[in-house]
């Protein structure tokens, strides 16, 4: 069996997310009168080093994000896309076992956060959105525990 490549250097803080991720998402009330479906949601994802890790891949069903950084900058960049043809740009950050994301955008803004958790197998995040940037909305809640 071959062996995952490493990160790179300027993407070696993002090493604790490689892996497969069991996925539980459990919608805010908000978003399930919006668009429907379970209260809950179970998946598995999946952060790859890709280009012999140049990048880092994130897959979650029909979702892809490419992670990359700008070396002297703190701040990654996300390319996001999925099966909708909605095509993203974030940024983001890992520091001390916090990880956020965020988009602020002139009709749509976002924003992740995630703790991961000490023993590395574990992470607990949410989502919010806002149409604004002031007044914001519970999305959904998401947890990761490490399967491979």
């Amino acid at each position: 069996m071959a062996e995952t490549p490493r990160l790179i250097r300027p993407l070696k803080p993002l090493e604790p997310l490689v892996g497969r991720w069991e996925t539980v998402i459990r919608w805010s009330e908000e978003t399930r009168r919006l668009v429907g479906g379970p209260v809950e949601l179970k998946g598995e994802a999946r952060f790859t080093p890709g280009e012999g890790g140049r990048f880092l891949h994130y897959q979650f069903g029909p979702s892809h994000w490419i992670i990359g950084r700008d070396d002297p900058s703190l701040e990654y960049t996300v390319l996001y896309s999925d099966d909708r043809e909605i095509s993203r740009v974030y940024r983001m950050t890992l520091s001390r076992g916090v990880w956020k994301i965020w988009r602020d955008s002139a009709t749509f803004h976002q924003r992740f956060e995630a703790g991961l958790l000490r023993d590395g197998k574990r992470i607990k995040a949410y989502w919010d959105r806002s149409v604004d940037g002031k007044k914001w909305i519970h999305d959904f809640d998401i947890k990761y525990s490490k399967i491979g």
